[in-house]
């Protein structure tokens, strides 16, 4: 049986003796379009609660200066961390057909898609991973568009691989009103998207042991520890494979 039918047989095994799990997760609203129905197709129920909101960026002018360097073609690559960053960006500008764009996550490919783009999946976010995806990138010009939270590793990756990397914030994150602590109280599980919403949850471990607790990927994951919060589960940077590893939890032992 090959990698595939064993995927598929997984997630039918997950989903045919799962029972209902109310599930937190830490969602932009600006970002959270098709998260119930996501949900639901695995069974569970979604409580999206918003730790953070989007704002226009501190500094605007890096994501001109991208915006200018797409209208010359002098971009060769494009990524995206996320389909807000392409909301924001294409709501400004455009890039040509011939311009490689790479996303975080298949929602993220989506919203590029939708503006007549194609969009590569990276199938693990990670800044190593996305080094060795792109291949080849010496003396190529790489645009990131992403939220105000810098990653270092990310940009120091690809430079080393002789990239001119322009990186530009797309939009800001700041906190929001929420009731995240007392919504705790009424689920199964919390899924934390990103290190920041994490950041911004006050959550602490009066919760461990409570609830499966997990993080989308190995960046938030990261962060967690560093508060002393150890997840149940890493996922690779999708919601569906937090989803599946949450589903398989409740598959009776007699079926595993």
């Amino acid at each position: 049986m090959n990698h595939l039918n064993n995927w598929n047989l997984i997630r039918y095994l997950a989903l045919s003796f799962t029972s209902i799990m109310r599930i937190a997760v830490t969602k932009l609203k600006e970002k959270s379009e098709g998260i119930h129905e996501l949900f639901a197709r695995y069974g569970h129920v979604a409580f999206i609660v918003s730790t953070m909101k989007a704002a226009e960026p501190t500094d605007p002018a890096p994501l001109f200066f991208l915006c200018d360097m797409i209208a010359k073609g002098k971009i060769d690559i494009l990524i995206f961390t996320s389909s807000l960053g392409v909301e924001r960006l294409f709501g400004k500008i455009r890039p040509e057909k011939n311009v490689r764009i790479v996303c975080v996550g298949p929602k993220t490919a989506k919203k590029v898609e939708e503006s007549g783009m194609h969009g590569e999946v990276i199938a693990e976010f990670s800044s190593d991973n996305f080094a060795r995806y792109l291949g080849e990138i010496k003396g190529k010009n790489v645009g990131i568009a992403r939220a105000e939270v810098p990653n270092p590793q990310l940009t120091a990756s690809l430079t080393s691989k002789g990239a001119q990397v322009i990186e530009a914030s797309a939009y800001a994150l700041v906190p929001a009103v929420n009731e995240f602590l007392d919504i705790l109280k009424e689920v199964d599980a919390v899924i934390f998207t990103s290190a920041r919403s994490f950041e911004l949850s006050g959550f602490n471990n009066e919760f461990a042991g409570k609830l499966r607790i997990v993080a989308i990927g190995p960046k938030t994951a990261e962060t967690m520890r560093k508060y002393g919060v150890i997840p149940d589960f890493v996922g690779n940077g999708t919601l569906e494979n937090c989803l599946l590893f949450l589903s398989l939890k409740r598959v009776p032992d007699t079926c595993k």
